[in-house]
């Protein structure tokens, strides 16, 4: 079952606040593409190598064959430069990248930003490189990002459009994941492809053009 949204020739960024679960479901879907006989590369700035192959073989069942096609990198500390260079070494050999995540990636590649301003270039400029190459090397590219509030959902949505103002052919995918209670009928969310929504244990699972309709669901359920 299919979660994060990707395409080949696309960057997907999954982002939303901590403690959403964000690397746990990017495990659970590299699962998913290892068992479609698809070759995944994922480079884990957080999990190490044992705890990520501990969840794909015993929460999410993947097979000792299939982790042939799985190549685990421990990132920490790799800027951008290098992970594309290692990105590039792999062509024709991977079809999916997961990246987890952008903010340490950001933080690897940068010098410390001055102010809020820079951290959103800083962002911008990684954004643009990774959707160029994953257009250049016709694959998907996953970033996760913990760029996400709770209290301020508009201000969430808007600073993840941001993130995708540099990139020149358009070739990302925008996901956000949170609480069941964040639809809001102020905010346009035409720019949002896919929205995950959490409920209990259950998630929920929603195209741009849903969302309008899930938030009438949600006055008619306040109704009765």
């Amino acid at each position: 079952m299919e979660f994060i949204k990707s395409e080949k020739g696309f960057l997907t960024i999954l982002t939303g606040k901590t403690d959403m679960g964000k690397s746990t479901l990017t495990v659970y879907d590299a699962s998913e593409t290892l068992k479609l006989g698809q070759n995944v590369l994922f480079f884990s700035y957080e999990y190490c190598q044992s705890i990520i192959y501990k969840k794909l073989i015993s929460h999410f069942n993947v097979s000792w064959s299939s982790l042939f096609r799985l190549n685990i990198v421990d990132a920490s500390g790799l800027n951008l430069h290098i992970l594309e260079d290692m990105i590039r070494s792999k062509k024709g050999n991977v079809d999916v990248v997961y990246i987890d995540y952008l903010d340490l990636l950001r933080d690897a590649t940068y010098a410390q930003a001055k102010d809020e301003a820079e951290v959103l270039k800083q962002i911008q400029e990684i954004v643009s490189d990774l959707a160029a190459l994953a257009n250049e090397l016709h694959i998907a590219i996953i970033l996760l990002s913990q760029a996400g509030s709770s209290s301020d959902f508009e201000k969430t949505i808007s600073r993840l459009n941001s993130f995708t103002d540099k990139v020149k052919n358009a070739n990302t995918i925008k996901m956000f994941i949170g609480k069941g209670n964040i639809i809001d009928s102020r905010i346009n969310y035409d720019d949002i492809v896919h929205i995950i929504l959490i409920d209990g244990y259950n998630l929920r699972h929603f195209s741009s053009l849903n969302i309008r309709e899930i938030y009438k669901e949600g006055l008619a359920s306040e109704k009765k």
